[in-house]
């Protein structure tokens, strides 16, 4: 609406009498009559014109405001479609049960002839005319809008200032183009309820009129709980089927778990058969440490399940977290890591009710159970090297740096060494253990404290304070300095791996 304004103007040569900003407008003769006709409603016809003043169509607009202002009652014209109606129902009721007889509201659903044709669009006309508030109703994403949108744009051709149009719509749709920048309102509870602050609530709701039922302030969040459920409503008779071992369990007060056994705790609600098989049960049991145990017997590895009670830790904390990495070998001799898919809420923002938990197989996992302990972490600990060289080293030193190549590369050396810790890379004393020469320990020591000074725990080394403060020019120089190191501790971790080869029976 071109030029609409609400805003109640105040100041010492502004009153709400004949001497006022709207002191033109009064003067016309039909107005002048009509004041004179209809004392009751003076004061209500002057603060009209006041906001009206100046407004190109001032004096259309008050002209068209007097049958409103004279019965104490905006006039609404309700637009939907056919196939809406139930919906229409229900919001064009909440709205009339609310205002207190101060909106009358007019809609297809109460048009109870049977007419056709010319007829009925000149009665649609009729009534679009006379509204002081057009809302079109679109809660359905699919739909096309071509009949709603005529009706907007006969209020669209005829509308005045002091008149609005307002659009109710499902959250995912755009608002169509032709009334782009209109009053949109999506079918959110926030939205829906600065809506309804505007029609029951603040002053002026139409130019002139006291608020229409001020005493539902305190009650506007419900009501408009009510009126997304009828636009928006949550899907219902769904069943929701999981395409992967899935488990859904409740946990206790997930943000003040202490230990494993608090998780262990928790109750399950639900574990479909793939999960079931998975853990070797026929029969769905009570708890997650019920479910677990077996595991224990196939490996004495629970980095997963650590990692997994900080995973919900976080979660119930409403802490940002980092999925699980670890994996846990199953009796059928495959290998899975948990993911915390989803939580299940008591309302947007309530308890956490549940967490859902998928298990994917990682078919890129070395089973580690065969193989000799020395043999395996040299593994790791090599194939951590070599992703360090090739995603880090040979990709990020020969490059000039911006500040996407720095964060693309903090990401990276963030996914490796929470990769790492997951899969047990040695510390600095287990991977000393492998080796035997005085010389190689010697290098290894060397080796982790040079890279401690780099980057440590507590962020405060070389490297992390340059990606933090997107130093290029450092970073770049840091990455050059340790080619040579990871070329060197290749070659002597390789000869070693090769050695407890040529010694393994």
């Amino acid at each position: 609406m071109t030029g609409n304004s609400h805003q109640v103007h105040t100041g010492s040569n502004i009153s709400l009498h004949p001497a006022s900003l709207g002191t033109d407008l009064l003067q016309d003769p039909e107005i002048t009559d009509y004041l004179n006709s209809h004392q009751s409603v003076a004061e209500h016809i002057r603060r009209a014109a006041d906001l009206l003043a100046n407004e190109v169509d001032g004096l259309k607009s008050l002209h068209k405001l007097l049958p409103a202002l004279s019965n104490k009652i905006i006039n609404v014209f309700f637009s939907y479609k056919a196939k809406d109606e139930n919906t229409a129902k229900a919001v064009v009721d909440i709205l009339r049960k609310k205002s207190a007889g101060k909106l009358s509201i007019t809609y297809q659903a109460d048009f109870t002839e049977n007419i056709s044709g010319k007829p009925w669009r000149d009665k649609i006309t009729t009534e679009i005319c006379k509204a002081n508030w057009f809302i079109l109703l679109l809660p359905d994403p699919s739909d096309d809008w071509d009949w709603c949108l005529f009706e907007t744009g006969i209020f669209e051709g005829q509308q005045s200032s002091a008149d609005r149009l307002i659009c109710l719509h499902h959250p995912d749709i755009a608002v169509p183009d032709p009334i782009d920048g209109y009053h949109a309102v999506a079918a959110i509870p926030s939205e829906v309820e600065k809506f309804l602050r505007m029609v029951f609530v603040n002053e002026n709701p139409l130019y002139g009129l006291d608020p229409v039922n001020p005493a539902l302030a305190d009650n506007l969040s419900e009501i408009s709980d009510k009126i997304v459920e009828a636009i928006s409503p949550p899907r219902k008779n769904l069943f929701k089927q999981p395409l992967m071992p899935w488990v859904e369990i409740c946990v206790d007060d997930p943000q003040n778990m202490m230990q494993m056994e608090d998780l262990n705790r928790a109750v399950i609600r639900y574990a479909n058969r793939d999960a079931l098989d998975l853990f070797d049960f026929l029969d769905q049991p009570d708890t997650w440490g019920d479910l677990v145990e077996v595991i224990e017997k196939f490996s004495n590895d629970d980095r997963w399940q650590n990692e997994l009670f900080h995973v919900v830790r976080k979660i119930g904390s409403g802490r940002r977290f980092e999925q699980v990495q670890a994996v846990f070998n199953t009796a059928a001799e495959k290998i899975y890591k948990p993911v915390v898919c989803a939580i299940d809420r008591l309302g947007r923002k309530g308890k956490i009710d549940t967490f859902q938990i998928g298990f994917i197989e990682e078919v890129g996992a070395i089973n580690a159970a065969e193989i000799p302990t020395a043999l395996s972490a040299l593994a790791t600990t090599l194939r951590y090297a070599f992703r360090f060289r090739w995603e880090i080293l040979e990709k990020y030193a020969p490059i000039d740096l911006n500040e996407d190549d720095i964060i693309g590369l903090d990401n990276a050396l963030q996914r490796i060494e929470h990769d790492a810790d997951s899969r047990g890379v040695s510390d600095e004393e287990s991977l000393k253990s492998l080796f035997s020469s005085k010389t190689e320990l010697e290098e290894i020591s060397q080796m982790y404290s040079i890279w401690y000074e780099l980057r440590n725990p507590e962020m405060t080394g070389k490297l992390d304070i340059a990606i933090r403060d997107r130093d290029a020019h450092t970073v770049k120089s840091i990455l050059n300095e340790l080619i040579p190191m990871n070329k060197h501790f290749l070659n002597m971790t390789a000869e070693r791996f090769s050695s407890l080869i040529s010694n393994t029976s």
